[in-house]
């Protein structure tokens, strides 16, 4: 009889044990994944993610890691600094023709057509107007050679102007509109949310639209991982991805939701007011591949691909089929 009782508790001692693994086993089974971002809002469904659990309840444990752009943090990828980076195209193909073996695993930032808050802006003392009003000026970009630095040349040449006579200098976006104000740069490529801030001066003219000028609809930023962690952790990044679709869909519904713009607010370091009055768009949850394919021409006219690159190698299936992702 004692030996009956003592295995029904040993039983049942099992039996909660279990439960409370079961409720309790992300926790204890946690996937560490390195991820880059750029400071700016299209960093905040990362960090939703992370703050709400989306990340947790796939059993990944996310560390973000900040960077300057795609290009200047391509090598830390190709080095296992990191897992995934948040890039852009212009960075991602480059690296291909250099023989880095990259995908893009996920769509990250899209300049949708009815959305603003990127363009070239200028001193309103200065009355440019044309990418010829540019010539022998200097304009700023994050990166040479990136897809900010491009769509600038892209508007130059369209709007009249030659973009080889304009000296493209290097500012990050957090310090460009210093730059401008402090007459250290004639023009500036920016983004949101430092473009509102510029903007709302009163001091500054947008001059031009670039992503809208030149290709409307242009997918920017991308999720990138190198080749050998996507065949070895194909079912790691599908986790990342879910984990991130539900970030973006919680963004894309409530922006001006407190909790959206606190989180906006200590990515930017902006104020939550200022914030709350900007139209911040929305981002995409799937990628274009034919609007890859179009960046990938104008990347060959600017003389930065010397051969053509099929962009469709370059995507993962999951990247161009992604399904949104309802968040409650």
């Amino acid at each position: 009889m004692n030996t009956t009782r003592t295995i029904l508790k040993i039983i049942a001692a099992v039996a909660v044990m279990a439960v409370t693994m079961g409720s309790h086993g992300l926790a204890l089974a946690q996937t560490k994944l390195k991820v880059t971002y750029l400071p700016t809002l299209d960093a905040t469904p990362l960090f939703i993610g992370i703050e709400k659990g989306y990340f947790k309840e796939q059993g990944l444990e996310i560390t973000p890691v900040p960077v300057a752009g795609g290009a200047a943090a391509m090598p830390g990828l190709m080095a296992g600094s990191y897992d995934i980076l948040y890039g852009n195209i212009v960075s991602t193909l480059l690296a291909r023709q250099q023989g880095l073996k990259v995908l893009v695993v996920g769509a990250g930032t899209k300049q949708f057509e009815d959305v603003g808050g990127t363009g070239l802006i200028a001193r309103k003392a200065d009355q440019f107007k044309s990418g010829k009003d540019l010539e022998g000026k200097t304009v700023a970009v994050n990166t040479r050679n990136g897809v900010i630095w491009l769509y600038a040349r892209a508007w130059v040449a369209k709007t009249g102007g030659d973009p080889d006579k304009v000296t493209f200098r290097e500012v990050p976006f957090p310090q460009m509109n210093d730059a401008l104000r402090g007459k250290q740069v004639d023009a500036a490529f920016q983004i949101p949310p430092f473009f509102d801030m510029a903007v709302s001066t009163g001091e500054i003219d947008v001059i031009g639209e670039p992503y809208k000028d030149v290709q409307p609809g242009v997918e920017i930023g991308q999720d990138v991982a190198t080749e050998d962690f996507y065949n070895k952790n194909r079912e790691l990044i599908a986790k990342f991805r879910r984990g991130l679709s539900k970030g973006v869909a919680f963004f894309n519904a409530n922006q001006k939701n407190p909790e959206t713009i606190r989180v906006m607010a200590a990515t930017t370091k902006l104020q939550p007011e200022m914030i709350s009055k900007m139209d911040l768009g929305r981002l995409p949850d799937v990628i274009d591949p034919a609007m890859l394919a179009r960046t990938a021409a104008l990347m060959k006219e600017n003389r930065l691909l010397s051969a053509e690159i099929d962009v469709k190698s370059l995507d993962v299936p999951e990247a161009l089929q992604w399904a949104r992702v309802r968040c409650a």
